[in-house]
């Protein structure tokens, strides 16, 4: 059976997002954990970021892997 191209490009943007997702998280534990001698304000706003790109990084892993799962579904279905 070949694979399919969609399936494996997919899985590949999903894994990517998932892997830039832990390097946010890592970048917000470093941010709140050592002093980097930033003023509050540009240490607050540096941990928005990440956050917000944390939780987009998760989003866009999420609706990756979902459409791996279909795509998968519906080359079952094609083969059966």
């Amino acid at each position: 059976m070949m694979p399919n191209p969609k399936i494996q490009a997919n899985t590949r943007y999903a894994f990517a997002c998932i892997a830039l997702m832990m390097l946010m998280f890592l970048i917000f534990v470093v941010l709140t954990a050592v002093p980097l001698g930033l003023s509050m304000g540009h240490q607050i706003a540096a941990i928005r970021v990440s956050l917000y790109a944390l939780v987009l990084f998760a989003v866009l892993g999420g609706i990756f892997s979902i459409r791996v799962a279909v795509l998968r579904k519906n080359s079952a279905k094609v083969i059966k």
